[in-house]
């Protein structure tokens, strides 16, 4: 197939174009500069560089900045489009590049699909449409519900924008969860989510030891609240079946139907980082903070919400597709667990003072 990928130099975006390479796809990767491929085409893609295709553009542009040439160039030729392309960004100040991005760049690819014919338009979402609800689905959800930052928000108004072209497109909406490193080598190319965690706590061991005394560092977590991790190759794996056995209209929860409790991520990386001073307490507890701890927790503020509630999210749908396409649901054990926050955290080029 001819498939277009946007947000090709994104953490997913390069996981799902070396898959597809693999397959023997030729891919048309989006991207703002081209320069920004360069490692990736001197690495994963250098053995495949006859099937990829670099067009320079933008989603929040008409036909994603691509000249009329290049457009007319794509008619009847690309097969499918994975649109990943998104501002992953929590902040109120930036609503209104969120929208812009999320909501406006998704209709700028729909649209661009119907303009070259191109039938199939695969959908990366993210399952935290679900808002400040704590029971998903694998359905629409309402739009005027609560949700926790304007991410969530534009993701769900751009799942309804997806929707509605599903009588002229063959639309597949598909919604991760945390996605985190490789669950077979532990390796992973984000600082966002759980490593932005990782990163903090790294950063109250070297100031423990710098102190040279006993004193304890605490975290305040709910023991028995589980973060949604989904791995990234578990991820990709999903994707890819999708672009054959996702029907149109369908919705698909990427999640974890087993996810680790936040008090199995604190004894991991308690052990990991052979850190016996760090310690554990609900935030009911109300203790006073060190400014250490202090300045770890107010860099974590925009996770609050969801390090305070556990969500579950169905995954039927994921199940029975997969079943389809002969690939095994998630099963991530400790042991898998423990690979990929040790691929961080015993990550020298990771430690930030």
């Amino acid at each position: 197939m001819n498939i277009l990928i946007t947000g090709a130099n994104g953490f997913l975006g390069k996981k799902l174009s070396v898959k597809l390479l693999e397959q023997g796809h030729n891919l048309y990767l989006l991207v703002r500069n081209r320069k920004r491929l360069d490692s990736f085409m001197a690495k994963e893609g250098d053995a495949y560089s006859s099937q990829i295709h670099i067009l320079e553009g933008d989603v929040t542009e008409e036909h994603l900045g691509l000249n009329r040439q290049l457009v007319n160039s794509l008619k009847g030729k690309i097969d499918a489009v994975y649109h990943s392309a998104a501002l992953l960004s929590f902040d109120e100040k930036d609503r209104d590049r969120t929208y812009k991005v999320n909501v406006g760049g998704t209709e700028n690819v729909l649209n661009l699909a119907l303009e070259i014919s191109c039938q199939k338009v695969l959908y990366i979402s993210t399952a935290y449409t679900v808002g400040k609800e704590t029971v998903g689905a694998e359905t629409l959800y309402s739009s005027d519900r609560c949700f926790v930052n304007p991410y969530e928000a534009s993701k769900c108004e751009a799942e309804h924008l997806v929707y509605k072209f599903r009588n002229n497109l063959d639309i597949v909406i598909l919604r991760p969860g945390i996605i985190i490193g490789d669950s077979r080598t532990g390796v992973a190319d984000t600082n966002f989510g759980l490593y932005g965690f990782l990163k903090g706590i790294k950063i109250l061991k070297k100031r423990a030891m710098r102190r040279q005394d006993a004193q304890s560092c605490t975290i305040f977590l709910d023991p028995e609240v589980a973060q949604n991790f989904v791995p990234v190759n578990y991820v990709i794996d999903v994707l890819d079946a999708a672009l054959v056995h996702g029907k149109n209209g369908s919705i698909f929860n990427i999640t974890n139907p087993n996810p680790p409790l936040q008090s199995e991520v604190y004894a991991i990386v308690k052990e990991v980082l052979d850190f016996p001073q760090l310690k554990m307490y609900p935030p009911s507890l109300n203790a006073e903070m060190t400014n250490e701890e202090k300045a770890f927790h107010d860099s974590m503020s925009i996770f609050h919400s969801y390090f305070q509630r556990t969500i579950d999210f169905p995954s039927d749908n994921t199940a029975k597709m997969l079943a389809a396409a002969g690939v095994p649901m998630l099963q991530m054990d400790r042991e898998a667990l423990k690979r990929i926050i040790a691929g961080y955290l015993l990550d020298k080029a990771s430690i930030t003072s």
